[in-house]
């Protein structure tokens, strides 16, 4: 080797060795969001990794973290249904590649449903972090299996941490879906602190289980003294989560739209769908919209993965 070509192969060397340097450091250091903390990290491995003597044979698997950036999406299940993997895999090529997908269930649901046995395509979205399974900690004694249990859920500051750094978050449940025919996409109601399908047109109040909700807000509301339940009790916010952050966003100068614009977002009632056509989605229609489900099913066929709700009312 020439005198003259020895430093250009050095500097392609030196180049090389630093290029390789940047892609480990930015493996263990994070330049990705990390959403998860180590202690969930480690549980979901626990749960995977095979246990024989609970006839779960499963090679040990390891998690993949969400790139969260300023959107994200997220479901809260522990009722498992053969149209819950559908469904979420559905908001997933919807939505799109840049929205990753934040699953809260139970160690159950994980260890008997969303294992490598079961569905290779979930497994390749888990694998590639598009959606991100979350053990819901049950030190943290959460009750699911009713409204007033799901409501508390939501209003607790652990779950809206683990969805940082977003600053937009889109909310679903398993009797919502969103309508690949829909003219709208969800970047398009941005604007907006939070908006659902509403259930009054007077009112700027928005049923919870399709909803765009500002996080940042959200944060300093649960930051602030309150007491949900209690006010619940007390009949001063109609009765839910949903409509109890969307009085709390409106006293401190929330941005929330009216009645003709949030059934362009998601609707739920006969007379929404008789007002507008062409909705970004769908919530709860099986049950209050039961005289129009031959009219959407023709322009949103993907509801019929959309189960209606199975909770019992709350007392």
């Amino acid at each position: 080797m020439g005198a003259s070509t020895r430093p250009a192969v050095i500097a392609l060397r030196t180049l090389a060795f630093l290029w390789i340097a940047a892609l480990f450091t930015k493996e263990l250091m994070g330049w990705n969001t990390p959403l998860l903390p180590h202690t969930a990290i480690g549980r979901i491995e626990q749960i995977l990794t095979a246990d024989k003597t609970a006839g779960y044979n499963a090679p040990h698997t390891s998690v993949t973290l969400g790139d969260i950036q300023n959107k994200v999406a997220f479901m809260v299940e522990t009722q498992y249904t053969e149209h819950l993997v559908p469904l979420i895999l559905h908001f997933h090529g919807v939505l799109g590649p840049d929205w990753p997908i934040v699953f809260f269930t139970t160690e159950e649901m994980i260890r008997d449903h969303l294992g490598p046995s079961h569905s290779a395509i979930w497994q390749r979205a888990v694998n590639s972090g598009a959606i991100v399974v979350i053990p819901i900690p049950e030190s943290e004694g959460f009750d699911l299996t009713d409204r007033v249990g799901v409501n508390l859920f939501l209003v607790n500051p652990w779950v809206w941490e683990n969805l940082a750094p977003a600053e937009h978050v889109l909310l679903f449940q398993s009797d919502s879906v969103i309508c690949g025919n829909s003219p709208h996409k969800v970047e398009d109601f941005f604007h907006w602190d939070f908006v659902g399908p509403p259930p009054l047109q007077d009112r700027h109040w928005y049923h919870g289980g399709l909803t765009l909700r500002n996080r940042t807000m959200i944060m300093d509301i649960l930051n602030e003294p309150h007491d949900w339940l209690g006010e619940t009790k007390a009949g001063s916010d109609g009765g839910g989560e949903d409509i109890w952050f969307a009085m709390k966003m409106e006293a401190r100068g929330g941005k929330l739209p009216d009645w003709p614009m949030a059934i362009q977002f998601a609707e739920e009632f006969d007379w929404n769908v008789q007002a507008y056509k062409t909705p970004f989605g769908y919530h709860k229609v099986h049950a209050d919209a039961p005289n129009s489900m031959d009219e959407i099913s023709a322009y949103c066929p993907e509801i019929a993965l959309a189960m209606p709700g199975v909770l019992p009312p709350a007392p």
